[in-house]
Protein backbone atom coordinates (compact mmCIF):
# COMPACT_ATOMS: atom_id res chain seq x y z
CA UNK A 1 0.00 0.00 0.00
CA UNK A 2 1.42 3.01 -0.85
CA UNK A 3 2.50 5.37 2.13
CA UNK A 4 0.14 8.37 3.07
CA UNK A 5 2.48 10.80 3.57
CA UNK A 6 1.25 13.81 1.68
CA UNK A 7 3.48 14.54 -1.23
CA UNK A 8 5.27 17.71 -0.82
CA UNK A 9 5.74 18.84 -4.29
CA UNK A 10 3.32 22.01 -5.77
CA UNK A 11 0.39 21.34 -6.87
CA UNK A 12 0.09 23.32 -10.22
CA UNK A 13 -3.12 22.50 -11.18
CA UNK A 14 -5.12 23.42 -8.01
CA UNK A 15 -2.47 26.30 -7.46
CA UNK A 16 -3.15 27.60 -10.77
CA UNK A 17 -7.12 27.63 -11.40
CA UNK A 18 -7.58 28.51 -7.05
CA UNK A 19 -5.12 31.64 -7.81
CA UNK A 20 -6.23 32.26 -11.84
CA UNK A 21 -9.97 32.71 -10.54
CA UNK A 22 -9.17 34.85 -7.90
CA UNK A 23 -6.84 36.70 -10.03
CA UNK A 24 -9.63 37.36 -12.70
CA UNK A 25 -11.92 38.15 -9.83
CA UNK A 26 -9.93 40.60 -8.25
CA UNK A 27 -9.57 42.45 -11.84
CA UNK A 28 -12.70 41.78 -13.62
CA UNK A 29 -15.41 42.60 -10.83
CA UNK A 30 -14.51 46.56 -10.45
CA UNK A 31 -14.54 46.49 -14.37
CA UNK A 32 -17.95 45.13 -14.05
CA UNK A 33 -19.06 47.36 -11.15
CA UNK A 34 -17.81 50.52 -12.75
CA UNK A 35 -19.92 49.98 -16.13
CA UNK A 36 -23.10 48.54 -14.75
CA UNK A 37 -24.98 47.85 -11.90
CA UNK A 38 -26.19 44.09 -11.32
CA UNK A 39 -29.32 43.39 -11.99
CA UNK A 40 -31.42 42.21 -8.54
CA UNK A 41 -32.45 38.95 -11.51
CA UNK A 42 -28.42 38.16 -11.60
CA UNK A 43 -27.89 39.22 -7.45
CA UNK A 44 -30.57 36.70 -7.03
CA UNK A 45 -29.86 34.28 -9.39
CA UNK A 46 -25.81 34.24 -8.24
CA UNK A 47 -27.30 33.81 -4.59
CA UNK A 48 -29.34 30.29 -5.53
CA UNK A 49 -26.45 29.25 -6.99
CA UNK A 50 -24.45 29.67 -4.12
CA UNK A 51 -27.08 28.29 -1.93
CA UNK A 52 -27.59 25.13 -3.76
CA UNK A 53 -23.75 24.54 -4.17
CA UNK A 54 -23.32 24.52 -0.48
CA UNK A 55 -26.36 22.63 0.30
CA UNK A 56 -25.00 20.13 -2.45
CA UNK A 57 -22.22 20.16 -0.39
CA UNK A 58 -23.24 19.66 3.14
CA UNK A 59 -26.76 17.08 2.49
CA UNK A 60 -24.77 15.29 -0.31
CA UNK A 61 -21.01 15.34 -0.08
CA UNK A 62 -20.21 15.67 3.70
CA UNK A 63 -23.38 13.84 5.20
CA UNK A 64 -24.70 11.46 2.74
CA UNK A 65 -21.21 10.20 1.49
CA UNK A 66 -18.66 11.12 3.40
CA UNK A 67 -20.08 9.86 6.96
CA UNK A 68 -23.25 8.12 5.16
CA UNK A 69 -25.88 9.23 7.97
CA UNK A 70 -28.40 8.72 5.90
CA UNK A 71 -29.57 6.79 2.33
CA UNK A 72 -31.69 8.36 -0.30
CA UNK A 73 -32.76 7.55 -4.38
CA UNK A 74 -30.99 7.70 -7.16
CA UNK A 75 -33.43 10.87 -8.03
CA UNK A 76 -32.43 13.06 -4.91
CA UNK A 77 -28.50 11.42 -5.29
CA UNK A 78 -28.59 12.96 -9.44
CA UNK A 79 -29.36 16.91 -7.87
CA UNK A 80 -27.00 16.73 -5.17
CA UNK A 81 -24.35 16.04 -7.57
CA UNK A 82 -25.07 17.85 -9.87
CA UNK A 83 -25.10 20.66 -7.76
CA UNK A 84 -21.99 18.90 -5.54
CA UNK A 85 -20.11 19.47 -8.93
CA UNK A 86 -20.81 22.87 -8.89
CA UNK A 87 -19.09 24.16 -6.35
CA UNK A 88 -16.35 22.82 -7.69
CA UNK A 89 -14.39 21.01 -4.51
CA UNK A 90 -13.31 17.75 -6.30
CA UNK A 91 -14.98 14.45 -7.07
CA UNK A 92 -17.30 12.40 -4.12
CA UNK A 93 -14.67 9.97 -3.88
CA UNK A 94 -11.57 12.53 -3.56
CA UNK A 95 -13.58 14.97 -1.03
CA UNK A 96 -14.59 12.16 0.89
CA UNK A 97 -11.46 10.92 1.04
CA UNK A 98 -9.62 13.64 2.22
CA UNK A 99 -12.51 14.16 4.80
CA UNK A 100 -12.17 11.12 6.12
CA UNK A 101 -8.92 10.96 6.77
CA UNK A 102 -9.41 14.52 8.36
CA UNK A 103 -11.70 12.62 11.06
CA UNK A 104 -9.49 10.05 11.62
CA UNK A 105 -5.95 11.93 12.24
CA UNK A 106 -7.74 15.10 13.34
CA UNK A 107 -5.09 17.47 14.58
CA UNK A 108 -1.97 14.97 13.46
CA UNK A 109 0.43 15.22 10.47
CA UNK A 110 -1.68 12.77 8.74
CA UNK A 111 -4.74 15.12 8.56
CA UNK A 112 -4.78 16.63 5.09
CA UNK A 113 -5.90 20.06 6.43
CA UNK A 114 -4.30 20.14 10.00
CA UNK A 115 -5.19 22.83 11.83
CA UNK A 116 -2.61 23.07 13.81
CA UNK A 117 -0.60 23.99 11.35
CA UNK A 118 -2.25 27.51 10.96
CA UNK A 119 -4.88 28.95 9.62
CA UNK A 120 -3.80 29.55 6.13
CA UNK A 121 -2.66 25.94 5.93
CA UNK A 122 -5.74 24.72 6.93
CA UNK A 123 -7.99 26.85 5.00
CA UNK A 124 -6.34 26.65 1.46
CA UNK A 125 -2.86 26.02 1.51
CA UNK A 126 -3.15 22.31 2.07
CA UNK A 127 -4.70 22.20 -1.42
CA UNK A 128 -1.33 23.88 -3.04
CA UNK A 129 0.92 20.70 -2.64
CA UNK A 130 0.69 17.30 -4.32
CA UNK A 131 -2.46 15.81 -2.94
CA UNK A 132 -3.25 12.45 -1.59
CA UNK A 133 -4.43 9.64 -4.14
CA UNK A 134 -8.27 8.38 -3.71
CA UNK A 135 -7.29 5.47 -1.29
CA UNK A 136 -9.18 2.49 -1.24
CA UNK A 137 -9.03 2.01 2.75
CA UNK A 138 -11.31 5.34 3.25
CA UNK A 139 -13.61 5.17 0.81
CA UNK A 140 -14.18 1.74 -0.06
CA UNK A 141 -17.84 1.83 0.34
CA UNK A 142 -18.36 4.65 -2.02
CA UNK A 143 -16.56 2.81 -4.81
CA UNK A 144 -18.89 0.44 -5.07
CA UNK A 145 -21.35 2.64 -6.88
CA UNK A 146 -20.56 3.01 -10.69
CA UNK A 147 -21.95 6.90 -10.73
CA UNK A 148 -19.71 8.06 -8.05
CA UNK A 149 -16.84 6.09 -9.94
CA UNK A 150 -18.16 7.77 -13.07
CA UNK A 151 -18.12 11.13 -11.74
CA UNK A 152 -14.37 11.08 -10.20
CA UNK A 153 -13.51 9.72 -13.84
CA UNK A 154 -14.63 12.69 -15.73
CA UNK A 155 -15.11 14.78 -13.69
CA UNK A 156 -13.42 17.88 -14.68
CA UNK A 157 -15.30 18.03 -18.28
CA UNK A 158 -18.72 17.27 -16.21
CA UNK A 159 -17.56 20.22 -13.88
CA UNK A 160 -16.89 22.38 -17.14
CA UNK A 161 -20.20 21.61 -18.43
CA UNK A 162 -22.97 21.85 -15.32
CA UNK A 163 -21.10 25.56 -15.03
CA UNK A 164 -21.62 26.57 -18.71
CA UNK A 165 -25.06 25.28 -18.23
CA UNK A 166 -25.51 27.58 -14.46
CA UNK A 167 -23.88 30.87 -16.43
CA UNK A 168 -25.82 30.22 -19.76
CA UNK A 169 -28.96 29.68 -17.22
CA UNK A 170 -28.47 33.47 -15.59
CA UNK A 171 -27.41 34.66 -19.32
CA UNK A 172 -31.06 33.49 -20.58
CA UNK A 173 -32.27 34.92 -17.06
CA UNK A 174 -30.67 38.16 -17.44
CA UNK A 175 -29.29 39.20 -20.46
CA UNK A 176 -25.98 40.00 -18.80
CA UNK A 177 -23.67 37.37 -19.99
CA UNK A 178 -20.45 39.26 -18.72
CA UNK A 179 -22.15 39.49 -15.41
CA UNK A 180 -23.75 36.07 -15.69
CA UNK A 181 -19.60 34.91 -16.06
CA UNK A 182 -18.26 37.56 -12.98
CA UNK A 183 -21.07 37.23 -10.66
CA UNK A 184 -22.58 34.29 -10.97
CA UNK A 185 -19.49 32.41 -11.72
CA UNK A 186 -16.41 34.04 -10.67
CA UNK A 187 -18.04 35.61 -7.27
CA UNK A 188 -20.15 32.71 -6.37
CA UNK A 189 -17.03 30.29 -6.85
CA UNK A 190 -15.16 32.47 -4.55
CA UNK A 191 -17.99 32.72 -1.58
CA UNK A 192 -18.38 28.93 -2.09
CA UNK A 193 -15.39 27.94 -1.78
CA UNK A 194 -14.23 29.90 0.91
CA UNK A 195 -17.21 29.51 2.97
CA UNK A 196 -16.27 26.05 2.83
CA UNK A 197 -12.89 26.24 3.47
CA UNK A 198 -13.88 28.61 7.21
CA UNK A 199 -14.85 24.76 8.24
CA UNK A 200 -11.40 23.53 7.55
CA UNK A 201 -9.96 26.54 9.71
CA UNK A 202 -12.45 28.51 11.52
CA UNK A 203 -14.14 26.29 12.54
CA UNK A 204 -10.82 24.68 14.80
CA UNK A 205 -9.71 27.85 16.13
CA UNK A 206 -12.48 30.22 16.84
CA UNK A 207 -15.87 29.10 18.83
CA UNK A 208 -16.62 26.71 21.92
CA UNK A 209 -16.05 23.52 22.82
CA UNK A 210 -19.49 22.23 24.87
CA UNK A 211 -19.07 18.25 23.78
CA UNK A 212 -15.47 17.10 23.52
CA UNK A 213 -12.03 19.49 24.57
CA UNK A 214 -10.24 16.00 22.67
CA UNK A 215 -10.17 17.79 19.54
CA UNK A 216 -9.94 21.38 17.72
CA UNK A 217 -13.07 21.73 16.22
CA UNK A 218 -15.24 24.16 18.21
CA UNK A 219 -18.87 25.11 17.73
CA UNK A 220 -19.49 28.81 16.11
CA UNK A 221 -22.73 30.35 15.03
CA UNK A 222 -21.68 32.53 12.90
CA UNK A 223 -19.96 30.01 10.61
CA UNK A 224 -22.94 28.26 10.60
CA UNK A 225 -24.88 30.98 8.84
CA UNK A 226 -22.10 31.10 6.17
CA UNK A 227 -21.79 27.63 5.76
CA UNK A 228 -25.32 26.08 6.31
CA UNK A 229 -24.92 24.54 9.00
CA UNK A 230 -21.85 23.10 9.15
CA UNK A 231 -20.52 25.62 12.06
CA UNK A 232 -21.50 23.18 14.82
CA UNK A 233 -18.52 21.41 14.08
CA UNK A 234 -17.30 20.30 17.88
CA UNK A 235 -20.54 18.28 18.19
CA UNK A 236 -20.03 17.25 14.51
CA UNK A 237 -16.34 15.87 15.62
CA UNK A 238 -17.55 14.34 18.20
CA UNK A 239 -20.66 12.73 16.78
CA UNK A 240 -20.09 12.42 13.18
CA UNK A 241 -22.41 9.79 12.10
CA UNK A 242 -25.24 11.98 13.33
CA UNK A 243 -27.39 13.41 10.54
CA UNK A 244 -27.88 16.52 12.80
CA UNK A 245 -24.63 19.02 12.87
CA UNK A 246 -27.04 21.58 15.33
CA UNK A 247 -29.07 19.80 17.47
CA UNK A 248 -30.96 22.45 19.12
CA UNK A 249 -34.23 23.68 17.73
CA UNK A 250 -32.66 26.65 17.49
CA UNK A 251 -29.46 25.95 15.97
CA UNK A 252 -29.11 26.92 12.01
CA UNK A 253 -29.00 24.07 10.03
CA UNK A 254 -30.72 23.43 6.67
CA UNK A 255 -29.61 20.10 5.89
CA UNK A 256 -31.31 18.53 9.11
CA UNK A 257 -34.47 19.74 7.66
CA UNK A 258 -34.06 18.80 4.56
CA UNK A 259 -32.68 15.20 5.33
CA UNK A 260 -36.05 15.12 8.19
CA UNK A 261 -38.26 16.08 5.21
CA UNK A 262 -36.98 13.19 3.26
CA UNK A 263 -37.25 10.83 5.34
CA UNK A 264 -40.85 12.26 6.50
CA UNK A 265 -42.24 12.07 2.69
CA UNK A 266 -40.12 8.59 2.35
CA UNK A 267 -37.33 9.96 0.34
CA UNK A 268 -34.63 9.12 2.71
CA UNK A 269 -34.00 5.91 5.07
CA UNK A 270 -31.75 4.44 7.41
CA UNK A 271 -31.19 8.19 9.16
CA UNK A 272 -28.78 8.29 11.80
CA UNK A 273 -29.26 10.08 15.13
CA UNK A 274 -26.97 9.44 18.18
CA UNK A 275 -29.49 8.84 21.08
CA UNK A 276 -29.78 12.10 23.66
CA UNK A 277 -28.52 10.07 26.46
CA UNK A 278 -25.58 9.45 24.86
CA UNK A 279 -25.10 12.93 23.87
CA UNK A 280 -25.54 13.58 27.82
CA UNK A 281 -22.78 11.32 28.65
CA UNK A 282 -20.66 13.04 26.97
CA UNK A 283 -21.81 16.35 28.01
CA UNK A 284 -20.97 15.06 31.55
CA UNK A 285 -17.49 14.31 30.50
CA UNK A 286 -16.55 17.63 28.77
CA UNK A 287 -17.95 19.60 32.09
CA UNK A 288 -15.73 17.56 34.15
CA UNK A 289 -12.76 17.84 32.01
CA UNK A 290 -13.72 21.91 32.44
CA UNK A 291 -14.10 21.31 36.40
CA UNK A 292 -10.84 19.47 37.01
CA UNK A 293 -8.86 22.59 34.83
CA UNK A 294 -10.13 25.17 36.53
CA UNK A 295 -9.31 22.95 39.84
CA UNK A 296 -5.70 22.46 39.02
CA UNK A 297 -5.86 26.27 38.55
CA UNK A 298 -6.65 27.04 42.20
CA UNK A 299 -3.64 25.72 43.61
CA UNK A 300 -3.19 22.38 45.84
CA UNK A 301 -5.13 23.26 48.43
CA UNK A 302 -8.09 23.16 46.93
CA UNK A 303 -7.28 20.29 44.48
CA UNK A 304 -7.50 16.73 46.30
CA UNK A 305 -11.27 17.40 47.85
CA UNK A 306 -12.81 19.29 44.99
CA UNK A 307 -11.33 16.51 42.15
CA UNK A 308 -12.27 13.81 44.12
CA UNK A 309 -15.57 15.00 44.29
CA UNK A 310 -15.99 16.22 40.61
CA UNK A 311 -15.22 12.17 40.07
CA UNK A 312 -17.66 11.02 42.40
CA UNK A 313 -20.56 12.96 40.73
CA UNK A 314 -19.44 12.40 37.24
CA UNK A 315 -19.23 8.49 37.68
CA UNK A 316 -22.57 8.84 39.65
CA UNK A 317 -24.20 10.70 36.62
CA UNK A 318 -22.66 8.70 34.01
CA UNK A 319 -23.90 5.23 35.18
CA UNK A 320 -27.09 6.82 35.78
CA UNK A 321 -27.29 8.25 32.04
CA UNK A 322 -26.26 4.52 31.21
CA UNK A 323 -28.98 2.55 33.00
CA UNK A 324 -31.61 5.01 31.69
CA UNK A 325 -30.63 4.35 28.56
CA UNK A 326 -30.35 0.74 29.23
CA UNK A 327 -33.82 0.70 30.43
CA UNK A 328 -35.41 3.26 27.79
CA UNK A 329 -33.94 1.02 24.65
CA UNK A 330 -35.42 -1.87 26.72
CA UNK A 331 -38.81 -0.08 27.21
CA UNK A 332 -39.01 0.42 23.34
CA UNK A 333 -38.52 -2.89 22.85
CA UNK A 334 -41.02 -4.21 24.78
CA UNK A 335 -43.50 -1.85 23.46
CA UNK A 336 -43.02 -3.32 20.21
CA UNK A 337 -43.76 -6.63 21.54
CA UNK A 338 -46.10 -6.01 23.52
CA UNK A 339 -44.31 -7.53 26.52
CA UNK A 340 -46.00 -7.90 30.19
CA UNK A 341 -42.89 -6.17 31.39
CA UNK A 342 -43.62 -3.33 29.47
CA UNK A 343 -45.29 -1.84 32.84
CA UNK A 344 -42.32 -2.69 35.24
CA UNK A 345 -39.50 -1.05 33.10
CA UNK A 346 -41.74 2.30 32.41
CA UNK A 347 -41.74 2.57 35.93
CA UNK A 348 -37.79 1.89 36.50
CA UNK A 349 -37.36 4.55 33.57
CA UNK A 350 -39.44 7.27 35.29
CA UNK A 351 -37.79 6.37 38.63
CA UNK A 352 -34.30 6.85 36.88
CA UNK A 353 -35.46 10.29 35.35
CA UNK A 354 -36.42 11.71 38.48
CA UNK A 355 -32.69 10.33 40.51
CA UNK A 356 -31.50 11.73 37.15
CA UNK A 357 -33.06 15.04 37.21
CA UNK A 358 -31.98 15.91 41.17
CA UNK A 359 -28.27 14.96 40.49
CA UNK A 360 -27.81 17.25 37.32
CA UNK A 361 -29.49 19.99 39.50
CA UNK A 362 -26.94 19.34 42.13
CA UNK A 363 -24.32 18.68 39.59
CA UNK A 364 -24.68 22.16 38.28
CA UNK A 365 -24.91 23.80 41.18
CA UNK A 366 -21.45 22.12 41.91
CA UNK A 367 -20.00 23.48 38.93
CA UNK A 368 -21.14 27.19 39.50
CA UNK A 369 -19.80 27.31 43.04
CA UNK A 370 -16.42 25.71 41.54
CA UNK A 371 -16.18 27.87 38.92
CA UNK A 372 -16.76 30.75 40.99
CA UNK A 373 -13.90 29.99 42.99
CA UNK A 374 -10.51 32.12 42.18
CA UNK A 375 -6.97 31.19 43.02
CA UNK A 376 -5.68 31.73 46.81
CA UNK A 377 -2.93 34.03 46.77
CA UNK A 378 0.76 32.65 47.27
CA UNK A 379 1.70 33.85 50.93
CA UNK A 380 4.18 36.66 51.25
CA UNK A 381 7.71 35.16 51.70
CA UNK A 382 9.40 36.62 54.96
CA UNK A 383 12.53 38.71 54.45
CA UNK A 384 15.07 37.65 55.84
Amino acid sequence: MPSETPDTRIDWTNLLFIGGYHVALLILLPVYLMDRVPSWELILGSWALWTLSLMAITTGYHRLYAHRTYKTNRVIESVLLFFGTLAVQGSVLQWSSDHRMHHKHVDSDDDPYNAEKGFWHSHMLWMFTGRRLVRDRWVHDLLKDPVLRFQHKYFAPLMVLVNIVAVAALWALTGDLFGAFVIGFLARLFLVHHCTWFINSLAHMWGSKPYSTEHSAVNNFILSLLTFGEGYHNYHHTFAGDYRNGIRWYQFDPPKYVIWVLKKVGLARDVKQVNHLTIKRKLINADKQMLLEHIRSLGQAHHDALAARVEEMSTQLTTQYTALKTVSDAYAQAKKRKDEEVLHLKERMVELRRSVSQDMQDWKQFMNETLSMEPSPEPALERA
